[in-house]
């Protein structure tokens, strides 16, 4: 789904890879009120899976050597780590 795009006035629009990568800072936002370390077990969650991924035999498509395949995967990374650095300064 990250790979979808749009022609929006002679522009591709990744609208999948921003739906996709969108909801991570609320849902780690969510998932500390509700359990504690939830955004920190997210994001290793997130990391165990790409990683999973990459280890896969050849011909995977969900992360590549594009742009759109490191985006989805770095960014969807930094945004947790971010949330996780947010809330850990919070709770000082």
């Amino acid at each position: 789904m990250h790979r979808h795009d749009a022609d929006l006035l002679g522009l591709d629009v990744p609208w999948g890879l921003l739906l996709a990568v969108a909801p991570l800072v609320p849902l780690g936002l969510v998932a500390d009120r509700t359990v504690s370390l939830g955004s920190a077990s997210l994001m290793i969650g997130w990391g165990l899976v790409l990683a999973l991924q990459g280890s896969t035999s050849r011909g995977q498509y969900l992360i590549a050597d594009d742009s759109v395949g490191w985006t989805y995967t770095l960014l969807g990374l930094a945004l947790l780590v971010a949330v996780v650095l947010r809330n850990s300064r919070l709770k000082r």
